[in-house]
């Protein structure tokens, strides 16, 4: 099975994109399974493709990929108690984009999480080489994901797994039996995204997520 587990819908405040059609998306580029984790909002979806329940959690020290939680997980606290309010969720905790400048956990780094986003679609390829480092040092599992909120991202980033179900899938996450695949952001790429997340932040009255 291959799949995105970092993908944000009209429900993140950066993004317009619409859940049906991410599906559809994602379908159509041959993914069989998917995470929509918008900002701070839990939702759950059915569809031709698996839908993983999913959130990226905004930390006081920054964001947290939360992945087959049950429920919605509070913002605003530290990474251990978001790290905890995940588990007691019963889901996984993933260290998303650790070294992004913005929303990195980065040197605040506790190794609590159960896995690292060591590759990120929206990540220059230097951020996204020190994330891998940081999973070799702490001998944490891999993950990767697109970060997708235009529908032209979707895939741009994505895992493959032997799973059946989510919960294979969750297992292999787990034990580490993921390949990973994808381009870093190009410089070019780069220039046009932080030209788009620009303008959505002067839109969202200069409001951080």
């Amino acid at each position: 099975m291959k799949g995105d587990i970092h993908i944000h819908s009209k429900y993140s405040p950066d993004s317009i994109s619409e859940p049906e059609k991410i599906m559809i998306t994602a379908k159509h580029m041959g993914l069989d399974f998917i995470a929509i984790s918008d900002h701070n909002k839990f939702r759950l979806y059915s569809g031709d493709i698996i839908v993983l329940p999913a959130e990226e959690v905004s930390s006081l020290d920054g964001h947290i990929l939360a992945l087959f939680i049950d429920g919605e997980i509070q913002k605003g606290l530290s990474q251990a108690e978001t790290v905890e309010a995940i588990h007691d969720k019963n889901g996984i905790a993933i260290c998303a984009h650790p070294y992004r400048k913005v929303n990195g956990i980065g040197s605040k780094f506790l190794n609590i999480y159960d896995a690292i986003e060591v590759k990120n679609g929206r990540c220059m390829a230097s951020c996204n080489s020190r994330s891998e480092l940081l999973s070799r040092n702490t001998n944490k599992p891999r993950t990767a994901g697109s970060d997708a909120h235009f529908y032209e991202e979707i895939g741009r980033v994505f895992m493959e797994a032997e799973a059946t179900d989510q919960e294979s899938l969750r297992k292999a996450i787990l034990a580490g039996n993921v390949k990973i695949f994808g381009e870093d952001l190009s410089l070019q790429g780069q220039f046009e995204l932080y030209m788009k997340l620009g303008k959505e932040y002067v839109l969202r009255g200069f409001k951080r997520i």
